[in-house]
């Protein structure tokens, strides 16, 4: 099972680490990782698609903090982790257009928009809709930044990361 693990969680750096360049969030399927014994010993068979996406994005949220915790670790000076938010710039409201596939929310999801900016779920929620390159408007409320997506009834609270 430590083969496996170690095996999985290789292939997965090396596939966020490629995934990084692309100008799409990294992605990763399980199932491409294991094999197909591995698939079915694991419970991963029995899991919805949802689930399975759902699991593909912790692996990849996983894999970022192992290459991010190594990367420091050989680093000879230690230093501070890089900032995670910068100011909220929300005021006027943005408009813009989500890179590629949206699949709603689901607590740590990051949002990447055509305009070059990229956003994170600053609020725990859980929302599931599938669109593609979906328009957003991004605008201040009391609470902060909130997201609104079309064609959808809910909105988040957001905070810009880049």
């Amino acid at each position: 099972m430590k083969t496996t693990a170690t095996k999985i969680l290789g292939m997965g750096v090396v596939a966020v680490t490629i995934s990084f360049g692309q100008s799409q969030q990294p992605t990763l399927k399980i199932e491409e990782l294991m094999t197909p014994q591995e698939v079915h010993d694991t419970g991963v068979s029995g899991l919805s698609p949802q689930q399975r996406v759902a699991l593909g994005r912790w692996l990849v949220r996983y894999t970022k903090l192992v290459v991010v915790g190594a990367r420091s670790s050989q680093s000879q000076a230690p230093t501070a982790p890089p900032a995670r938010t910068v100011a909220p710039d929300c005021t006027p409201a943005v408009e813009s257009t989500i890179s590629g596939e949206f699949e709603g929310w689901e607590g740590e999801t990051v949002f990447k928009l055509d305009n070059g900016q990229i956003w994170e779920q600053a609020e725990y929620d859980y929302m599931y809709s599938y669109q593609y390159r979906p328009d957003v408007t991004i605008y201040k409320a009391s609470s902060g930044c909130r997201m609104k997506v079309e064609d959808e009834g809910e909105t988040i609270l957001v905070r810009r990361i880049k």
